[in-house]
């Protein structure tokens, strides 16, 4: 593993079973507990982890190190829903390659590498489980929740944040989508509210998805009320699906969504073995 930088801007977790109010410290051993003295505002949570070594902590300040990343996101497998700690996988390595990482794929190996190589802990075996579903370049939670969602009715892989081979905007800059499926040109954008308040952005994206048109590319828009609840995961999976299906792609598809725990069992294999 390598050494990197403190990480902002990597997304709270939506449902946590910490006290998120709390200044939570990490020790190696009941006797290396740290002498704080009470915040009068603030409560003081010590948690001992004996997996820090010097290579995992990343210098803050005089006397304040922080856990890298990877420590925190193997920490708080037993904190978290299994769907949130895909959602922080995710996050962390898109917010370690946004400030200056190696590429996506390779540092996915890395945590990958990290887990399997980490002594027992409580919550390995659910990282490890976690691990099958967390993907590269995924940029936003929003992103994260629509590709696990749709493939929970049974929508095959897709790439994520792919580049768009052969299609650029007429500045020349390249054309992404958030999730493709780049053989059967069929991609899938999540909209937030800037895509519609922001007119720099909606003339943009238009220009996008007319280019993608002109080239034989279905473009498929995902608003946050697509994924408010089942339901609309479902209707929007099923529209992906038949889009697909028009494409010549084989889709099982789930009318009842299966959980994420049957999920990760039916595409972890597969997708090892693809790496």
């Amino acid at each position: 593993m390598n050494d990197y930088e403190p990480i902002p801007g990597v997304p709270v977790p939506s449902h946590c079973n910490l006290d998120t109010a709390a200044l939570h410290v990490t020790v190696r051993t009941r006797s290396g507990r740290p002498h704080i003295r009470p915040l009068k505002s603030v409560p003081v949570i010590v948690h001992i982890w004996s997996h820090c070594t010097p290579q995992s902590l990343i210098h803050i300040s005089n006397g304040v190190h922080a856990l890298h990343v990877f420590h925190v996101w193997a920490q708080l497998s037993s904190y978290l829903s299994t769907e949130d700690l895909v959602v922080l996988g995710d996050s962390i390595l898109a917010m370690l390659v946004r400030n200056g990482a190696p590429d996506a794929d390779k540092l996915y190996l890395e945590l990958q590498c990290f887990i399997k190589e980490m002594p027992p802990f409580r919550g390995k075996s659910i990282c490890r489980q976690a691990m099958t579903l967390v993907r590269p370049n995924v940029w936003s939670p929003a992103e994260s929740s629509l590709r696990l969602g749709v493939q929970r009715h049974g929508i095959p892989d897709g790439r994520c944040n792919v580049v768009v081979p052969g299609i650029t905007f007429r500045s020349g800059a390249a054309i992404s989508l958030d999730i493709a499926w780049v053989e059967f040109k069929v991609g899938v954008e999540y909209d937030g509210d800037h895509h519609r308040t922001d007119k720099v952005q909606w003339r943009r994206d238009n220009e996008k998805r007319e280019r993608l048109r002109a080239h034989g590319w279905i473009s498929i828009i995902v608003t946050a009320q697509n994924l408010i609840d089942e339901m609309p995961i479902a209707e929007l999976a099923l529209r992906i699906a038949r889009r697909l299906a028009e494409r010549g792609a084989t889709i099982e598809f789930e009318v009842i969504a299966i959980s994420l725990e049957e999920l990760a069992r039916k595409h972890g294999y597969r997708y090892d073995r693809r790496r």
